[in-house]
């Protein structure tokens, strides 16, 4: 077997695809499925990741069956972040009929790296991080949908987790530089200033490890935080098990832009619908393949929110949910 095929069924940082006889003389359409952070080993209808879940179940339910009409080639970084520009240049070279693609930062690459692949994406902001000007006619070959209605969403979290604590005055974010140098880095800075908060700890040192958030860990307890955010960055989704233990450890009230987070102990997330999302998603894939053209579709933007909190974590923490929270949230975990 050759290395790379190796590292595929290890769930690495290589490709792998699956295939199968096309039936009746049907050539089947070839879709790369591309993440930043998920392994491949996650990239199936049987995933606990619920957005990839969604994905094959939703590609399943509109007829296109894997080893009959479809074909689907699995990339990801990772979770490295510096990968994120080879990654793309992989997804490409494989000449698909269209790219799925996960994070905002994949989706950025990949619309700077092919001009003529049709691109559906699955991002924050894609106005914010320069990926189209218009979300009614996003042009080009790109279209998909978009989590969050602005860079300005963190403010909103911030508000949100300062409801648990109303004295809280030093606030942390676990991110890489890379992340703090984009327009969202800027309005997280923003944002804590307009609520008073200061802002305590440095970049999550690159390339990012679980060391390298063990010591931001560290640092925020030398330096008082009182609550933490955490983007919804690829690093950070590599080692959220991890992440959720440092922060019932530095007793540090957390929240996040993802639920999978709060499953394994953070106190709370805040975040758009992710099968809503991909449902959408999906449904452009295949009016895609039947056809149209990406940048005529316009990119669907979140319009319900999930509020989750953990009601262990914040016993851990000493912490009573708040009646505004406790009746706002959409689920309170309680096992």
């Amino acid at each position: 077997m050759r290395r790379r095929e190796f590292l595929s069924l290890l769930g690495g940082l290589s490709t792998t695809v699956v295939t199968g006889p096309a039936r009746g003389g049907e050539t089947p359409k070839r879709v790369a499925l591309v993440s930043a952070a998920a392994p491949i080993t996650q990239m199936h209808d049987g995933s606990t990741s619920v957005p990839l879940r969604t994905f094959f179940e939703e590609l399943r339910r509109l007829g296109y069956m894997e080893g009959k009409n479809l074909i689907v080639l699995r990339f990801t970084s990772g979770g490295q972040g510096e990968r994120i520009p080879e990654t793309a240049r992989e997804v490409v070279a494989a000449k698909p009929d269209l790219i799925f693609a996960f994070s905002s930062r994949m989706v950025q690459q990949l619309t700077k790296t092919t001009t003529s692949i049709p691109i559906v994406g699955y991002t924050a902001d894609p106005i914010s991080f320069g990926i189209v000007e218009d979300l009614s006619h996003p042009g080009m070959n790109f279209t998909g949908v978009a989590t969050e209605a602005s860079s300005e969403f963190d403010g909103k979290r911030l508000s949100l987790l300062r409801e648990f604590v109303p004295g809280a005055s030093r606030v942390a974010i676990l991110a890489p530089g890379s992340y703090l140098r984009t327009v969202y880095g800027n309005a997280f800075r923003a944002a804590a200033g307009r609520l008073g908060f200061t802002i305590v700890g440095e970049p999550v040192e690159e390339p990012v490890t679980r060391e390298a958030i063990e010591q931001s860990f560290a640092r925020f307890a030398a330096e008082h935080a009182d609550l933490l955010v955490i983007p919804d960055v690829p690093e950070n989704i590599l080692h959220f098990r991890r992440i959720a233990e440092l922060s019932i450890r530095e007793k540090l009230p957390a929240l996040a832009s993802a639920r999978q987070f709060v499953t394994a102990g953070i106190l709370m997330s805040y975040s758009a619908d992710a099968v809503d999302l991909v449902r959408h998603a999906v449904a452009y894939v295949d009016r895609i393949l039947k056809g149209e053209r990406p940048g005529d579709l316009p990119v669907y933007r979140a319009s319900r929110y999930e509020l989750i909190i953990n009601r262990n974590t914040a016993e851990k923490l000493n912490l009573i949910i708040p009646p505004i929270l406790e009746t706002a949230a959409d689920e309170i975990i309680s096992d």
